[in-house]
C-alpha cells in the first residue's frame, strides 16, 4: 500500500517541525510549504492525500488558501488549526469544506486522531452514523 501523503502549511517552523515529526512517526510522507503560494505550487506537481493549514500567516490566510486549493483540488480534505480560533473564522472554515477547524495548542493524541479521520473520510470509511467524535456523517 503507498504511503499517504499531507502537506503542511505553516510559516512557524517550530509548528510545522512538530507536525512533521508526528506525522512522520505515523509512516505518512510529509511536505511543508510557509506560506499559501508556496503550498499551491506544491500541489501542482505532487499528489496530497491531506493538507492541514495554520490559519494566520504572511500575506493570505488558511481561508485564501481553502479558496484557491478548491480551485485546483475540490475533494482534498483540510484541517485549519489556528490559535486565533473565533466562530466567524469557523463558520467561515466549514463553509469553505474545511474537515475540521482545531484550536492550538492541540494534543498531540487529538492531533493523530483528526489527522486519521480525514484520511479515511476522503477513503470512503466513515459510514453513515455515529464516527467516534459523537458526530454524523453521512459518507
Amino acid at each position: 500500500m503507498e504511503k499517504k501523503t499531507i502537506l503542511v502549511v505553516d510559516d512557524d517552523i517550530e509548528n510545522a517541525r512538530s507536525y512533521c515529526e508526528i506525522l512522520t512517526d505515523l509512516n505518512y510522507r510529509v511536505f511543508t510549504g510557509g506560506d499559501v503560494n508556496a503550498a499551491l505550487a506544491l500541489l501542482q506537481s505532487e499528489k496530497v492525500d491531506l493538507v492541514i493549514t495554520d490559519y494566520r500567516m504572511p500575506g493570505k490566510t488558511g481561508l485564501d488558501f481553502i479558496v484557491a486549493l478548491r480551485q485546483i483540488r475540490p475533494d482534498l480534505p483540510v484541517i485549519m488549526i489556528t490559535a486565533y480560533g473565533n466562530i466567524e473564522t469557523y463558520l467561515r472554515s466549514m463553509s469553505l469544506g474545511a474537515f475540521e477547524f482545531v484550536n492550538k495548542p492541540v494534543k498531540k493524541e487529538e492531533f493523530e486522531r483528526i489527522v486519521q479521520h480525514a484520511l479515511n473520510k476522503k477513503d470512503g470509511e466513515i459510514r453513515k452514523g455515529k464516527d467516534d467524535r459523537g458526530q454524523y456523517s453521512y459518507n
